[in-house]
């Protein structure tokens, strides 16, 4: 099975030369690379150079690109409902409506479908260029980032980042702001005009902000917390945004909205009749070859004896890689050649399962707070001699003094996330070798 590459474009008006901030996680959901901008062509670089020959594409269309909302649809019939859609979300939408590209979504608790639109022009340039000949990998799907964002029993979440602010709400608000233009939002929101009665129930606000950005939103933090009936809660993430996003597609229950519909469709056989025409190419190219072989002679020859050669070799890796079918003659070197490196690579360092599990029991037996730790998970990645270990506690310090220790060992470890539940705390710490 092929691993996930998660791509999200910089500036998503700008087709040209564009640049994605993007990580590529492995079957367990495990990190293998990141990266915070890259064309698209020194991606597809970075994975054959590290042997990486497959891989399934997920990307994600920024918020601020994107119009999200509900709408009532009469039936339960698929093909009425695609039918009343149009004219459902046209008044909501300052465009024309044959302009916009509309994804419909499940219907939840409510009566009302989640609806996201984006323009159609800027959504199928970006799509197009995703599914080039020969590029990167198999493109699965497209969701809005701030979709990503777990709700939980919030009626709105904040996710803050060094460059912007992802904001999802109960009521499919789904929108990204920059930090000066938050506060300014929120008063919309939460002060009430003097005509109008105050409304006194509890509005639950959940705010992930990244470790590195903590001291720094703590002001940010405490307008909000101003506000009339808003209760906040608040929580680190030890990774990037973009990161944190990724991750959540492992973990979520709910399926946030695919993108690719309608004239977007992914079809297995999309691309039937281009096979069928590509036949007849290959057999027309075929003949030229023999005709020309006949007009230069040797030279020719010789040239069709190496293409031959050539196939025989790649046929012969196919057969021995079979889910390698995007592999092409040029590419085989590079791909061989970081196949090994990488073989070279592992053979160098880090410590095994055995090693890494048997000093992390070692020192969780040892601990003083040994009653209260609980281990919910174990996880090894092999090609990145890493443990992870997803774990129970009564207290965030609970959790770092067993990552201490385990540090005191000699080995690596580092805390990826703590997340504070009802009445305990869940966290990963992710063990290496020194």
């Amino acid at each position: 099975m092929a691993n996930t590459l998660f791509i999200r474009p910089k500036q998503v008006h700008y087709t040209e030369g564009q640049c994605f901030e993007w990580a590529l996680y492995d079957l367990t959901g495990g990190q293998i690379k990141y990266g915070p901008s890259a064309t698209l062509e020194i991606i597809d670089q970075t994975l054959m150079q590290n042997g990486i020959d497959s891989v399934d594409v997920t990307a994600f269309w920024p918020a601020n690109a994107a119009f999200s909302t509900q709408v009532s649809l009469p039936g339960k019939q698929m093909r009425l409902i695609q039918q009343a859609l149009p004219f459902a979300v046209e008044e909501q939408v300052a465009q024309d409506i044959e302009q916009v590209h509309i994804a419909l979504g499940n219907k939840g608790k409510s009566s009302e479908h989640p609806v996201i639109n984006v323009d159609h022009s800027l959504f199928g340039a970006f799509f197009a260029s995703l599914n080039l000949e020969d590029q990167i990998g198999n493109l699965k799907a497209i969701h809005v980032d701030t979709d990503l964002i777990p709700l939980a029993d919030n009626d709105l979440v904040l996710c803050i980042s060094a460059q912007q602010i992802l904001l999802k709400g109960n009521d499919q608000r789904s929108i990204s702001l920059l930090h000066e233009n938050l506060i300014p939002y929120l008063d919309t929101l939460f002060l009430t005009p003097a005509d109008e009665p105050a409304v006194e129930i509890d509005f639950k606000i959940h705010i992930l902000v990244e470790a590195s950005l903590a001291e720094d939103s703590k002001m940010l933090i405490a307008e909000i917390q101003q506000y009339p009936n808003v209760v906040v809660m608040t929580e680190q993430i030890h990774s990037t945004s973009f990161e944190f996003l990724c991750d959540q597609t492992f973990r979520q229950r709910s399926i946030a909205i695919n993108l690719c519909q309608g004239d977007f469709k992914m079809n297995a056989d999309t691309n039937s009749e281009w096979h069928k025409w590509r036949a007849v190419a290959l057999i027309a190219g075929l003949g030229f070859l023999l005709q020309m072989g006949v007009f230069v002679g040797q030279g020719m020859y010789f040239e069709k004896q190496a293409e031959h050669v050539g196939q025989q070799v790649l046929a012969e890796y196919k057969k021995i890689m079979p889910n390698s079918n995007r592999i092409t003659l040029a590419k085989l070197p590079r791909i061989i050649k970081g196949k090994l490196n990488q073989k070279s690579g592992s053979t160098t360092g880090g410590a095994d399962f055995l090693t890494l599990v048997g000093e992390a029991g070692f020192q969780y037996k040892s601990s003083k707070h040994k009653a209260n730790l609980k281990f919910k998970s174990l996880n090894y990645n092999q090609q990145r001699g890493e443990l992870l270990l997803e774990m129970q506690a009564q207290s965030f310090d609970q959790l770092e003094s067993l990552k201490n220790a385990i540090e005191g060992a000699g080995l690596t470890a580092k805390t990826l996330s703590n997340v504070q539940e009802n009445d305990y705390v869940r966290g990963r710490i992710s063990v290496s070798g020194a």
